[in-house]
């Protein structure tokens, strides 16, 4: 449950006053401030010579020490005092991180000796970021990192193909804290970039009244419809979750609102719960932010942040169809009508560009002008800032502007941890060939079936992401699994999505969903019938993998009419699923009709000509089969009346 309750934001922490209090302070604004300075290369303008290594030292240091300065050991600990143990702790950061930033240019020459300092700063930075992960997300992660630090150290124990040469603990150390594959590489890069500079542009968004924009939009829109209550949250938390980018902190902030709205209209508990779980988890896979992991995933792939985003925008859509047709169809059979004119706020052109115009901004830099994804998002960062000034109610003060840098600080704290710590993982790999001999295993035991390894690979994305940050599950199964389903002729992009995907699904499926277990909570309603109807709710996003694996048009990957043939196939497909599922048109389907919609969905899904043909003259016979079923109804009403 510490996952959980990371997300929701309710992480035991201290309320330092006076001198230490004012420290807090300046350490979290300077992290975003120092972000902006580097990413915009102010120094390199200057003529000084900034290292990445060198920022990322200092980032992760900022990070480590406002952790121990405001996160207690445990629960029962006071959170009005320092205890002297944490103040060790904040000076070995302080060391860890100014070695690397004074001594980087000296360690590029000689990064291969093994010294003193070395090894016990390297010692400390494992300790320290051990416990730092702890403290934020519990037990699971710090023994899955111990595991594979154990396997470094005791590689030629092992039997069969993960045999290997053990690594000394003294080199070990210093390659975990120095080398560029493992504390200071790709992931802690992407989290004090990219991740920062988002970080910076959703704070200022909410700061000057976007969030509240984007809903106030949902409820004009969305409940004026019939069952505009149930409507509502697929649509506000879809938004507000593709800027968030963290499930249960999305279930809680839009939630809040959307559970009771729905539970006034008589929807049931847990069907509010399963709406409210499926719409703001979903936001994982929705661009812009994609739970932190578009940007570690264009990393990996070599490719452009855009180009994920691009790849990920027809699934995604996919996922929210079949949750809106659901949901829609769920309504309809109940009957429920609009909500009333008090709860439908009429949302002016002067309170919608406080968030159009800033995301316009990030569009265009990013998918015209082909920007660096940070600096997109600075400069959107900048654009809502400048906007906000024409309209009084949305204007920042300078003390609302640095308490929105505050929140920045804090927001970035426990990704710099979990990419840090991935980092460790990484290097683990990197250093002992273990995502070889995995791939050798797993392609042995799957005996080269794709579709076995997919389902092998699924189940382990859901193992994995029992309460783990998304970032950590993808990373795991990006250097573990998705090479695997590359070897067997999946493209890059497939594989990667189709980890990812898996692993965000952890937050419906049990036993540990836990965003399923925060929309229950918010609801008062039975967490088992949340999560059987959220598993039904989001079908999609258990589909669409293994669809996108076998067609990589519906990734974007192709020329334009292969992409529109299957995007408008894969669309009538997850339609007629979500239909089926539902089991609603104008009247109630039979259990024949519902069986064969759902089988004609999925065949439309399938890259086979014959498959698509089949499905789409199933949907034709059983739509018509309904309207003549309809027809009749009516005509023999007629004949009564």
């Amino acid at each position: 449950m510490s996952a959980e309750i990371e997300e929701k934001g309710l992480i035991p922490t201290r309320r330092h006053v006076g001198f230490l209090g004012v420290v807090e302070r300046i350490l979290l604004i300077s992290m975003p401030i120092l972000g902006g300075i580097f990413i915009l290369y102010i120094p390199q303008r200057l003529g000084i010579r900034v290292w990445v290594e060198q920022y990322l030292a200092i980032f992760l240091g900022l990070s480590l020490v406002t952790i121990f300065l405001t996160t207690p050991a445990t629960n029962k600990e006071p959170t009005n005092t320092l205890p002297w143990y944490d103040v060790v702790l904040c000076i070995l950061s302080i060391a860890v991180s100014t070695y690397v930033t004074i001594f980087w240019p000296d360690i590029v020459d000689t990064g291969g000796i093994i010294s003193l300092t070395r090894v016990t700063l390297g010692i400390a930075s494992v300790v320290l970021l051990l416990e730092a992960t702890r403290r934020i997300f519990g037990w699971t992660l710090v023994v899955l990192v111990l595991v594979f630090i154990f396997y470094a150290l005791f590689t030629s124990l092992f039997p069969g193909p993960f045999y290997g040469r053990s690594i000394n603990w003294q080199r070990l150390a210093v390659s975990l804290y120095l080398d560029k594959s493992a504390l200071f590489g790709v992931t802690l890069n992407v989290a004090a970039t990219i991740v920062l500079a988002f970080v910076v542009f959703g704070q200022l968004l909410f700061a000057t009244g976007g969030g509240k924009s984007i809903i106030n939009l949902t409820l004009t829109v969305f409940g004026k419809m019939k069952g505009g209550a149930a409507k509502v949250p697929v649509v506000a938390s879809g938004a507000f979750g593709s800027l968030s980018g963290i499930a249960v902190a999305n279930v809680y902030a839009t939630g809040q609102l959307t559970i009771p709205l729905m539970k006034r209209y008589k929807i049931e508990p847990h069907v509010a719960g399963a709406i409210e779980a499926v719409a703001s988890t979903g936001g994982l896979i929705l661009p812009p932010v994609m739970g932190v992991v578009a940007f570690i995933m264009a990393t990996f792939l070599n490719t452009t942040y855009a180009r994920v985003c691009i790849a990920a925008a027809l699934p995604a859509i996919l996922y929210y169809l079949a949750l809106y047709i659901q949901v829609d169809r769920f309504v309809a059979r109940q009957g429920y009508g609009k909500l009333p004119a008090k709860e439908t706020p009429s949302v002016t052109l002067g309170e919608c560009w406080i968030f159009i115009i800033p995301i316009a901004v990030l569009i265009y830099t990013l998918f015209v002008m082909g920007l660096e994804a940070e600096a997109c998002a600075l400069y959107a960062a900048g654009a809502v800032l400048l906007v906000s000034m024409f309209r009084k109610a949305n204007r920042l003060t300078f003390k609302k502007f640095a308490e929105a840098l505050e929140a920045s600080g804090q927001g970035i704290l426990q990704i710099s941890v979990v990419c840090g710590i991935a980092g460790f993982i990484i290097g683990a790999v990197m250093f002992t060939g273990l995502g070889f001999s995995l791939t050798q295993v797993l392609v042995s035991l799957c005996r080269g079936n794709l579709f076995l390894l997919l389902v092998f690979a699924a189940m382990m994305c859901i193992i994995l992401g029992m309460g783990m940050p998304i970032v950590t599950v993808y990373i795991i199964t990006a250097i573990i699994v998705a090479p695997v389903l590359s070897s067997l002729g999946v493209s890059g992009m497939s594989a990667h999505m189709f980890v990812f995907y898996w692993g965000m699904l952890s937050f419906l499926t049990p036993p540990v969903m836990l965003s399923v277990y925060a929309a229950s909570t918010l609801a008062n309603a039975n967490s088992w019938a949340t999560a059987r109807l959220s598993i039904r709710l989001g079908i999609a996003a258990y589909i669409v993998p293994f669809a996108f694996v076998y067609d990589s048009s519906l990734l974007a990957d192709g020329s334009p009419l292969q992409i529109a043939s299957s995007a408008i196939t894969a669309i009538l497909g997850i339609g007629m699923v979500a239909i089926g599922l539902e089991g609603y048109v104008v009247g109630n389907l039979r259990w024949a009709q519902r069986i064969l919609l759902v089988i004609g969905g999925v065949a439309l899904l399938v890259p086979s000509g014959t498959a698509k043909f089949t499905g789409f003259g199933l949907a034709v016979l059983l739509f018509f089969w309904e309207w003549r079923r309809v027809k009749r109804s009516r005509q023999s009403q007629d004949i009564e009346y």
